[in-house]
């Protein structure tokens, strides 16, 4: 007998009965690992947790200053916010080093927003 053909005959018994999940018993080991199930799809759902980001992925985050739960709206204004600060552009009369710190800063940016822009489909 197949899972669902258990879990069907469980509930087929409970209604039955008149009884809840969590006051009927069962004989087998299958039965209490299908009647765990049942009593967590009977729990109310709550708000998953914010899914766990990879090394990169944390970069990119820090990079952006927004945390993993920031909407999409509040990266794209990050990112917005990041690049205008050392744009080249900006830089184009500065010395040297400076120029040329604006310009990696502003490409670690960009990777940055690629990056979220691919994970979260942007």
């Amino acid at each position: 007998m197949g899972i669902l053909e258990r879990i069907l005959r469980i509930l087929r018994a409970e209604l039955s009965a008149g009884r809840s999940a969590s006051s009927t018993s069962y004989a087998t080991i299958e039965d209490e690992e299908l009647r765990r199930i049942i009593e967590e799809l009977h729990q109310p759902r709550t708000q998953p947790p914010p899914p766990r980001t990879s090394g990169i992925v944390e970069w990119a985050y820090r990079t952006l200053g927004v945390p993993p739960s920031a909407t999409n709206a509040e990266i794209k204004a990050a990112y917005r916010r990041a690049i205008a600060r050392v744009h080249p552009d900006r830089y184009a009369s500065a010395p040297d080093q400076q120029r040329r710190w604006a310009e990696q800063r502003a490409q670690e940016i960009n990777r940055a927003y690629a990056i979220l822009k691919a994970v979260r489909n942007l």
